[in-house]
């Protein structure tokens, strides 16, 4: 289980630097609406990253029952908040709303890109036989 808390802080850790590194980007080319979006939907992604994460931590410890209406639940109150967010941002402006959806995107694009890719890396170097003399 320490393991996974690793893995979590290193991950919001990561997506902290790529949203910091897009915030940057847009703060340089004057884009300041969809900036503070930005801030408020990567803000939004972490804290329901960290909060899904302690949910499925929880949820090993329950009933099978129980876990799955707990997990669903937690899922539902989730994705309710990301759609409150979304209406928030979009009563300021189009840029908040882009902005804030970017930041809600952020995670799935790190997984994707970070974890995915180089997961495919590792499989492709296992699946060699380094052993060989060919």
């Amino acid at each position: 289980m320490e393991d996974f808390y690793k893995f979590k802080k290193k991950f919001v850790l990561l997506i902290a630097g790529v949203a910091l590194a897009i915030l940057l980007l847009l703060l340089i080319l004057g884009l300041y609406q969809p900036a503070q979006g930005l801030i408020l939907g990567t803000a939004v992604a972490v804290l329901a990253f960290w909060v899904h994460g302690n949910v499925l931590s929880r949820a090993f410890s329950m009933s099978t029952k129980r876990a799955k209406f707990y997990v669903f639940f937690n899922f539902l109150v989730r994705y309710l908040l990301y759609f409150l967010i979304l209406l928030t941002a979009l009563q300021y402006s189009e840029g908040h709303f882009l902005g804030a959806a970017g930041g809600l995107v952020i995670p799935r694009l790190v997984i994707l890109v970070f974890y995915t890719f180089r997961a495919a890396d590792l499989a492709a170097a296992f699946r060699s036989n380094p052993t060989s003399n060919e």
